[in-house]
């Protein structure tokens, strides 16, 4: 994989941006680097809508690209996958396809080696210090999904932790979250407003409800540990700088990939490794339980520490306008690495906007509702070690061009570039030392996934005026300019003529017994032969020359730089292109036309609508000409 001789690792995770798959990512880019792996992490977002959404569908689209049969070994963090759909075609392709090892954090999947959190009693162990250290026992509980599996874990804790200090368990103090911070505002107004007695501890499940609950409380005016106490669960960064600090349970994640990694290694060896190996979690008392002491230097580092992360986000989100705003004016994909705003990310160092290939012309030429990618990609712009880049059509199931690869563990992010449920293909992101990504990354891939959308439809549009402008301009059955292109472009050559002081030719071209080829033998015929006469024009035309059929039989044809030998040797040719058609065809019938033409020299002076009557009439009297000789020929065979 990645062709440079190393083993590579596939990580299959969602929402690297998160504090818990931050942690994961940047720990096992340490660990691959030092060991000499490469890592392909396979990602996704669900911000902006689940397995229901088209964006959802979009999104989870990234684990089809995923070569299962070409990985050393998978990751699989099974817990964050929340698009079921997703897990479950991850689940059953690891099943089907993978002979590699495969490891799950923090979930017992099948006969698989699972990683696990020994977090068996921690909610219990919160409880109890609620009861025994603080003497509370009006204790409620913010769940998560009540379907989710940490969920269940958790609350049967919570009711054992009652049941064990002779609290009796009351459903109503019991409410269910969402393990983000929508409820918060919801779940506040049920603990204070809705319940007979309010809460004096409202333990979380996780500490993203817990500090945004905690903040909701403190708006409505109750103090933090004094009215109500709070805690959470996972030690996210934020958890240690919320005011107060939370109470929480720390899930060591350094240890847990170590472990995963050191399995993999293990079954590399042919080693029988353990189903299930645990990491052991601790509680961290903080002043949200109204244990730490507060201290103000911590506190203020921690401050500047978060004002630096907001003012990046803020810098962020300035540059994803602005790049938006530039790509609104692209109508194709080339250069568009230019209008892409990276810069505020500092931390990258490549990246490859691969698209798929598909049949049209421009890119991006596939796009696509079903699951999948296209067999083959093409980067149309990126930066390789942050310089713009060019490359070959390369196969998807490569994920990169060979020109990338390097003598050296490579690690690279993929995620999809979609607009809705609507498939580009996707982006390869390598970053500098263990960084993972930004908090505004997802919106990053959003603007660029609707520029692609947006200059797909320009394109489309451009081709469908086109084919408008050719339905106004030329002739439905012959392809010819009709009556008002040839009026446009007859002008455009005579003015070139004057210009340039060469000569100018028309020619005016009937085809003769159109009527009677339509009567004897219907109009299919009848439309074959003027094809016909279209395409003697055509082939005997110079390159410049444009042809027109300008009425049901009549035809007409300009041209610049002829002599009055070349003008006859075009009639000379049309004429014989017509006799060799009728000598081949073997149709009932013969395709003729009468052929006048005039030619205007540079030192001439004529308008256009002179030489065009002037054409008509050399034709007219080349027709007359032909009536009077075939009459004379029927009154000699007559008086013969």
């Amino acid at each position: 994989m990645f062709g440079n001789g190393r083993k590579t690792i596939g990580v299959i995770l969602c929402d690297v941006s998160s504090h818990y798959q931050e942690q994961i990512c940047q720990t096992l880019s340490m660990y691959a680097k030092e060991a000499d792996y490469n890592l392909a992490y396979f990602t996704f977002f669900l911000c902006y809508g689940t397995e229901t959404t088209r964006n959802g569908r979009g999104e989870a689209n990234i684990v089809h690209l995923i070569p299962f049969e070409e990985l050393d070994a998978i990751i699989l963090c099974h817990d964050t996958l929340m698009n079921k759909p997703a897990l479950d075609y991850v689940v059953e392709s690891i099943e089907k396809k993978c002979s590699c090892p495969v490891v799950t954090l923090r979930h017992d999947l099948k006969d698989y080696p699972a990683v696990l959190v020994n977090q068996e009693h921690r909610i219990e162990d919160l409880v109890y210090h609620f009861v025994d250290e603080h003497h509370k026992t009006k204790i409620a509980f913010m769940s998560g999904p009540f379907d989710h599996p940490d969920t269940i874990t958790r609350l049967a804790d919570y009711k054992r932790a009652l049941a064990n200090r002779g609290i009796p368990f009351d459903e109503q103090m019991v409410y269910e979250g969402d393990y983000w911070t929508k409820k918060a505002k919801e779940a506040a107004d049920y603990f204070t407003m809705e319940l007979a007695e309010k809460p004096e501890v409202i333990v979380c499940a996780n500490d993203y409800m817990a500090s945004s609950l905690m903040n909701e409380l403190i708006t409505k005016g109750f103090l933090v540990p004094d009215d109500i106490a709070v805690s959470g669960f996972d030690n996210i960064w934020e958890s240690s700088i919320t005011l107060p600090p939370i109470t929480t349970v720390s899930v060591p994640v350094h240890d847990m990939v170590k472990q995963a990694v050191g399995l993999i290694e293990a079954m590399w060896r042919g080693e029988t490794v353990p189903q299930k190996s645990y990491v052991n979690s601790e509680v961290i008392f903080r002043n949200s339980c109204g244990c730490e002491t507060f201290n103000m230097q911590s506190m203020l580092a921690k401050r500047v520490r978060q004002m630096n992360e907001y003012q990046s986000i803020m810098d962020s989100n300035q540059s994803n306008t602005y790049m938006f705003i530039d790509l609104s004016d692209l109508d194709h994909v080339e250069g568009i690495e230019k209008s892409l705003r990276v810069g505020a990310n500092d931390h990258i160092d490549s990246f490859f906007i691969c698209l798929g290939e598909g049949r049209v012309e421009q890119y991006p030429k596939y796009c696509s509702p079903a699951n999948g990618f296209a067999k083959k990609s093409k980067v149309v712009g990126g930066l390789f070690h942050k310089r713009a880049c060019v490359f070959d059509v390369f196969e998807t199931s490569q994920l990169l061009p060979k020109d990338v690869s390097e003598d050296k563990p490579m690690i690279y992010y993929f995620f999809p570039i979609h607009n809705n449920q609507f498939s580009y293909g996707y982006l390869a992101v390598s970053y500098e030392d263990n960084y993972s990504t930004n908090k505004t990354f997802n919106n990053w891939l959003a603007i660029l996934g609707n520029a692609l959308e947006m200059i797909r439809i320009k394109q489309k549009n451009q081709g469908l005026l086109q084919k408008l402008n050719n339905l106004y301009v030329h002739d439905a059955l012959t392809g010819l300019y009709n009556r008002r292109g040839f009026d446009s472009v007859s002008v455009e050559k005579y003015k070139k003529a004057k210009k340039e002081k060469k000569s100018f030719v028309i020619f005016a071209i009937d085809m003769d017994n159109l009527k009677v080829v339509n009567d004897r033998f219907g109009h299919m015929n009848g439309d074959l032969a003027l094809r016909t006469i279209g395409e003697a024009m055509q082939a005997v035309a110079g390159k410049e020359d444009a042809c027109a059929r300008v009425g049901g039989d009549e035809y007409n044809v300009v041209g610049i730089g002829y002599t009055e030998d070349m003008a006859e040797q075009f009639v000379k040719d049309f004429n014989g292109y017509l006799e060799d058609f009728n000598e081949e065809s073997e149709l009932p019938y013969l395709v003729k036309a009468s052929v006048g033409y005039c030619l205007l020299e540079p030192e001439k002076k004529r308008d256009l609508e002179d030489c065009v009557n002037a054409a008509d009439g050399k034709l007219y009297e080349y027709k007359r000409d032909k009536k009077k000789k075939k009459l004379d020929n029927v009154l000699r065979e007559m008086e013969g």
